[in-house]
């Protein structure tokens, strides 16, 4: 198992799914994973990549998942600490030139980010925007409230207990702090870098029907990037109802 340690204190244990095809695409597939879901969560969707010639890799984020300890009062980490030192760390362990990022709600979130300062390209599916007036109706009201209850939440526990509100397990405190700091002004200044060099090659996938990921939210995001595409696509119910698990 290969891993790799973060912030100088914690291990990272790291996942590659190589080809097994006939034809090796020599691409590789840097995968980052929604808020709270497992990264054996998509061990079928890897399977089917894999099968197809491509290289994945990836892993659950630090302090989660098979990350242990995982997070507690004493384990914090933001959005700053994922771009600098998780997400360059996967990309390392790829031998391919042709390397994309490969994000799923907040891990497209963070690919996005990621791709607008490194130029690196990427994929993302349901992409979190969190800007809440894109968000519409009830959905909108939920969001709020996860805005309005979060930083009492975060103060009596030392985390997130996202498990109260319906989402994931544990958060670390500076991620949800950084991911309410974007659904109130959708700023990305939080963020060491130039987002303005034209950098950033983005292809995001909305699903019909997420109520998640909402099409008006992903396509405001797609707008602060010169090179960006935005497709729609209906999934089968069995399919939706597994993505939906998802989160």
């Amino acid at each position: 198992m290969l891993t790799f340690t973060f912030k100088q204190k914690h291990q990272v244990k790291v996942n590659i799914y190589k080809f097994i095809a006939a034809v090796d695409r020599k691409t590789t597939l840097v995968f980052m994973t929604a808020t709270g879901v497992h990264f054996r969560k998509y061990v079928k969707l890897f399977e089917n990549l894999v099968a197809k010639g491509y290289t994945l890799i990836g892993t659950d984020y630090p302090c989660c998942g098979e990350n242990t300890p995982h997070v507690d009062r004493s384990v914090d980490y933001k959005y700053q600490d994922l771009i600098d030192n998780v997400i360059p760390k996967l990309v390392g362990f790829s031998e391919h030139d042709s390397t994309y990022l490969f994000g799923h709600s907040l891990g497209s979130q963070l690919a996005t980010i990621y791709s607008a300062l490194t130029d690196i390209p990427m994929i993302g599916v349901a992409t979190d925007n969190l800007y809440f007036k894109k968000w519409f109706g009830w959905e909108r009201i939920k969001i709020l409230r996860v805005l309005a209850i979060s930083k009492p939440l975060t103060t009596a526990y030392g985390y997130f207990p996202s498990y109260k509100v319906g989402f994931g397990n544990k958060e670390a405190k500076g991620l949800m702090e950084d991911g309410c700091y974007l659904l109130k002004t959708v700023r990305f200044d939080f963020i060491k870098g130039d987002f303005a060099t034209g950098k950033g090659r983005v292809f995001f996938i909305h699903i019909k029907g997420d109520r998640y990921s909402p099409y008006a939210s992903i396509k405001h995001l797609a707008r602060l990037y010169t090179e960006s595409k935005l497709i729609s696509v209906e999934l089968p119910k069995h399919l939706k109802a597994i993505c939906m698990e998802c989160g």
